[in-house]
């Protein structure tokens, strides 16, 4: 059996090699049969906690009590995948994903699979298109802490997977994530949620940024008693001092911290652990499991500045100093150079000149944040194209709009200055290269393109570092490269009992990226302190049930997005720390909420379209999104197109794998809806004989272009052939 392909389909399809053959006695038959019958239950996501059991009873009934000698040889083969592909297995019953994608049923819809939390993202966007927005956080929550957050930080790669982009324009999965929140935390009737204590051992986690609330989260909802120590005034992490208020306001923030205090998590601020406070003083305290999440708080400057010059700093250092001063708080934070952390002149750069090297999230909270505390002149450097950035499109949009000056394909190369402070930065253009082996053009220096820009303070935001010197003394956890190095598969140290997570793991990343680690190693420090294998489902999302889809129209699922971003920006908060941006409209969630394909139901095999154009002639579906298609390399998507072609045969609803394609007859109308859509509503015949509706009048007309049909229904179609033949009816 080869390693590629679901290893559940492999099974059966081995078994039913055998089956076929025909040669075996009753016992192989019976026990073979219903090991199928079992396969097919973990293949449709039906299968329950024993049902891996069951399959080994009945491979082991075989074994014992086999009488044609044929079917032992089968059976230990049976209980040899069952052993060496386990994981595979466990994820299909335990998750309902098939990671192989090959049953129907367990395909992911591939937001979900971008999604680094794995959340279930149709089914709280069709809540949020009810207005059932209690139930969308609800079910948001189950995967990750913050949502308000995210729903307005995240870089929100789930979009970059829509397959609506195919159509026109991807939905605003986050936009439609803040609503709910945003909604819920309007209304003070709903609760902060409470988690019930059910076990003894207590938990510590260092470090109160995304990775540390996630997994200090998690932990509390199992029941275990969490405490997380926090080096900084105030938990958030880089949530709270790298993402400008205007962003993620505060109040938010806070609120969703709070919620997380209200499950019985204590947050002890001010209280870095290292030293003697280190990892062997919480294990002395009797704390079972540690988790380590100390974020990526190390700033970089690439250019020396021999001169010790004032007003050359790195981004965190920046954003950190103004964010503590923001929230009143006089602290210095990890500053490159203590000197370059003054906060009253961080805090005032009225009439100033600032540079910002970088392109990345950092490099433009830093130049925006810049312009709100009185620059007169904020420009990013950055050695690549606009093209190239990594930060959000979107922010980079904003910055354009803050008038925020760009200068692309440029290289710093020297900080000057005169009297201890800076007053240039030195610069070389660049030119892109010739495409390299994978396409990619790189920046190449122009020989004596040579310049200098006025500057009054210039912020490297070009990388950033765990501060790992609070491991000192405690050698059994390993590091690498200034990383923690973790089992991938569990996030756990090289010190048992103690898991990592999030940017000192894997160097700087998203809030999301940083709240699935947390979260993926509250479930394998569970495992851990309950003395059990960790499931191998923490490595995949959880497919949930999905929710029904609402009926609605062909109109309502092809219209555009009412979501524009730029409308919702407020120009007029530009110069302040307000929310920049507004919430989306409920009618504009509503109307996205209709556009979603709900990939969770149609997995865009195609097998629909195929039967209507090639089976059946009909060519009723064009929906260039789905594969197994061939009509050329800009495939259209017409939802309008069946109200006109469709002859309501059904045909497409039958050979549906997952049933996202539904026949419903009713009033004397066929309606065919995929994924709630409607598709068409047809008139139906009623049969001569009996009078009731069994078929559409198109349908009709389709079969009598090839043959002449008499107009009954199928029923009495074959009373009448029983009549004829034998000269009564068979039942």
């Amino acid at each position: 059996m080869e390693d590629k392909g679901c290893k559940v389909k492999k099974t059966k399809r081995h078994v039913m090699i055998f089956l076929t053959g025909g040669k075996y006695c009753s016992v192989c038959r019976r026990s073979f049969n219903e090991i199928c019958d079992l396969l097919d239950l973990i293949s449709e996501g039906k299968a329950y906690p024993g049902t891996l059991e069951a399959i080994r009873e009945q491979a082991g009934r075989v074994l014992n009590m086999c009488q044609c000698g044929a079917g032992k040889e089968v059976a230990a083969k049976v209980i040899d995948y069952l052993t060496q592909y386990k994981k595979d297995f466990q994820v299909h019953i335990d998750n309902h994903v098939c990671a192989d994608a090959e049953c129907a049923k367990l395909v992911q819809a591939p937001c979900q699979a971008a999604c680094p939390a794995g959340i279930s993202i149709p089914n709280y966007i069709a809540l949020v298109g009810m207005g059932r927005y209690t139930e969308a956080l609800e079910l948001i929550r189950e995967d990750v802490p913050l949502p308000g957050s995210l729903g307005r930080i995240c870089e929100h790669p789930c979009e970059k997977a829509c397959r609506r982009a195919a159509v026109d324009k991807a939905i605003s999965i986050c936009a439609l994530k803040r609503l709910a929140y945003d909604k819920c935390f309007a209304n003070p009737a709903v609760p902060a949620a409470s988690a019930k204590k059910l076990y003894s051992e207590k938990i510590a986690v260092v470090g109160g940024g995304p990775a540390g609330l996630a997994a200090a989260y998690f932990m509390a909802r199992r029941g275990y008693e969490v405490t997380i120590f926090e080096a900084m005034p105030e938990p958030g992490g880089m949530l709270a001092y790298g993402i400008p208020s205007y962003r993620l306001p505060r109040k938010v923030l806070r609120d969703e911290i709070d919620r997380i205090r209200a499950m019985g998590v204590e947050i002890k601020v001010n209280t870095p652990i290292n030293g003697e406070n280190g990892i062997r003083e919480l294990r002395q305290q009797g704390y079972a499991s540690i988790f380590l999440g100390p974020g990526a708080w190390k700033g970089a400057i690439p250019l020396e500045n021999p001169q010790g010059l004032k007003g050359v700093m790195d981004g965190i250092t920046f954003l950190s100093t103004v964010n503590l001063k923001l929230n009143g708080i006089d602290n210095r934070v990890n500053a490159t150079d203590q000197r370059d952390c003054d906060l009253p002149e961080v805090a005032d750069l009225t009439g100033k000149k600032v540079i910002v090297v970088g392109g990345g999230n950092v490099a433009i909270d830093a130049v925006r944040v810049a312009l709100r505390l009185g620059a007169r002149e904020a420009r990013i450097v950055y050695r690549r194209t606009r093209e190239e950035m990594p930060a959000l499109k979107e922010e980079i949009e904003d910055a354009e709009k803050e008038q925020v000056i760009f200068d692309f394909l440029t290289s710093p190369v020297k900080v000057w200055g005169e009297n201890g402070r800076v007053t240039h930065l030195e610069c070389l253009r660049n030119e892109l290269s010739e495409p390299d082996s994978s396409g990619r053009r790189k920046p190449v220096p122009v020989e004596n393109s040579n310049y200098k820009i006025d500057a009054d303070l210039i912020v490297f935001a070009t990388g950033q570092q765990p501060d790992l010197s609070f491991l000192a003394g405690t050698e059994q956890v390993q590091t690498d490269r200034n990383r923690i190095v973790v089992n991938p598969e569990t996030m756990e140290t090289t010190m048992p009992g103690v898991f990592a997570g999030g940017d000192a793991v894997t160097g700087p990343a998203s809030a999301i990226k940083a709240m699935a680690a947390g979260k993926k190693a509250a479930a394998a420090m569970h495992a851990y302190l309950r003395g059990q294998e960790p499931s191998a489902g923490i490595n995949y999302p959880v497919k949930r049930e999905s929710i029904p889809p609402v009926h609605i129209s062909a109109a309502q699922r092809s219209n555009t997005s009412q979501i524009d971003l730029h409308h919702l920006y407020q120009i007029e908060k530009k110069d302040t720390f307000e929310e920049i941006m507004l919430a989306v409209s409920e009618e504009a969630a509503q109307n996205e909420a209709n556009r979603c394909l709900r990939c969770d139901l149609c997995i865009a095999c195609g097998q629909c379209v195929d039967v209507c154009r090639e089976q059946i002639g009909a060519n009723a579906l064009e929906l260039g999104y789905v594969g197994n298609r061939d009509t050329g390399t800009n495939p259209q998507t017409d939802f309008h197109r069946p109200d006109d072609k469709c002859i309501g045969c059904g045909t497409c609803s039958v050979n549906c794998p997952t049933g996202a394609i539904t026949l419903e007859d009713t009033g004397g109308y066929r309606e065919m809806r995929m994924c709630g859509a409607l598709m068409s509503r047809l008139p139906m015949v009623t049969c001569k004989n009996c009078g009731k509706p069994y078929a559409t009048a198109k349908h009709i007309d389709f079969i009598n272009e090839q043959t002449s049909v008499q107009e009954i229904c199928p029923e009495c179609a074959r009373y009448a052939w029983s009549q004829n033949v034998f000269g009564q009816r068979i039942l």
